[in-house]
């Protein structure tokens, strides 16, 4: 996942992946937050909104630097960072840095 234009990297850290694998984790900050593109849903989810929103971004359990999932759609950044912390099966190893 590359950054989109306008967007930036609010925080990084780590997490274990099986408990065992050091991947990578961040959170972007994008002045944007994206809607779902779903015709079927109401145009408050379904079309973009310029709005500061802060989305988690997954590191590879492969390749150190490659993100390659994602989520989120955050109000605040303590919110997607509490979200990222209380992620099944990652969530109790998240390490941020300073």
């Amino acid at each position: 996942m590359n950054l989109q234009p306008d967007e930036e990297v609010a925080k990084t850290g780590t997490f274990l992946y099986d408990g065992e694998v050091t991947c990578d984790i961040r959170i972007v900050r994008s002045p944007v937050c994206y809607g779902s593109g779903d015709y079927e849903d109401p145009p408050e989810i379904a079309n973009d909104h310029e709005r500061e929103t802060f989305y988690i971004q997954y590191g590879s359990t492969t390749k150190r630097g490659h993100y390659n999932a994602g989520g989120g759609g955050y109000p605040t950044l303590s919110e997607a960072m509490n979200a990222a912390e209380a992620a099944p099966g990652i969530g109790s190893s998240v390490r941020w840095h300073d």
